[in-house]
């Protein structure tokens, strides 16, 4: 069963430890995206960003991050998601994606962007089982991808 929870001082360091190198050693960049230290980081500067640790039976599987402006609060944007190493081809990516739409859905989100780097071929098929659209926005080899919910 999929649990979301908010990284908090309990969970910080588990979060961070979470890879997607195959080698389970973390490095600060890694294939496709930046390392978990450096996303939750950046959401104490920015108030609109929302780290969340993804639990599977009770287990840290995964992370992601999302933008909600208060100004555009029917829009979320999944900036960073990732399954770490040893979870992933187990279906729980989807799984996980599929809980965190329903979940920004009952909040009031009518539309998802997600931000994909372009060589994560894995992420992109995830997305578009979804329904997810390339939007064709590009920045800084981030594809832009939106679904209405």
């Amino acid at each position: 069963m999929i649990r979301i929870k908010a990284v908090d001082a309990q969970n910080i360091f588990d979060v961070c430890k979470l890879t997607t190198n195959q080698s389970g050693i973390g490095t600060t960049m890694e294939k496709c995206l930046c390392c978990n230290a450096i996303s939750i980081a950046a959401a104490k500067y920015y108030p609109e960003m929302h780290p969340n640790a993804i639990y599977n039976n009770n287990v840290l599987i995964g992370f992601f991050v999302y933008q909600r402006a208060e100004d555009q609060a029917d829009t979320a944007t999944i900036c960073r998601f990732m399954i770490d190493y040893q979870f992933q081809q187990k279906g729980l990516g989807k799984k996980a994606l599929e809980h965190i739409l329903r979940g920004l859905k009952i909040q009031g989100v009518k539309k998802v962007i997600l931000m994909i780097d372009d060589a994560n071929k894995i992420a992109k098929k995830l997305c578009l089982s979804f329904g997810f659209q390339f939007t064709g926005k590009i920045d800084h080899n981030k594809h832009y991808y939106e679904l209405e919910l």
